[in-house]
């Protein structure tokens, strides 16, 4: 005889001390003559600070890439919460 246990799981943000850190990355996203995307990003940094200074010395040199968009990463994890 088998018995099985049904459970429900969740999904929501890693808060546990050792969870990867939340990090912030910027894109251009202006448009060339043909409509292509610039395509040049930022590294990504735990302080988005860092990555809108990426965004600004980027925008110096090219000053016609006013557009970009944050790609943030935020860590997720499954937890098990109880029978179902």
């Amino acid at each position: 005889m088998r018995r099985f246990r049904f459970v429900k799981w969740v999904l929501r943000p890693d808060a546990e001390p050792d969870a990867p850190p939340i990090t912030h990355r910027f894109r251009c996203i202006a448009l060339d003559e043909g409509d292509d995307e610039c395509g040049a990003h930022s590294a990504a940094f735990t302080d988005p600070g860092r990555a809108q200074e990426w965004a600004f010395g980027h925008w110096r040199a090219n000053p016609d890439h006013t557009g970009f968009a944050e790609v943030v990463e935020r860590p997720w994890v499954m937890w098990m919460d109880g029978p179902a």
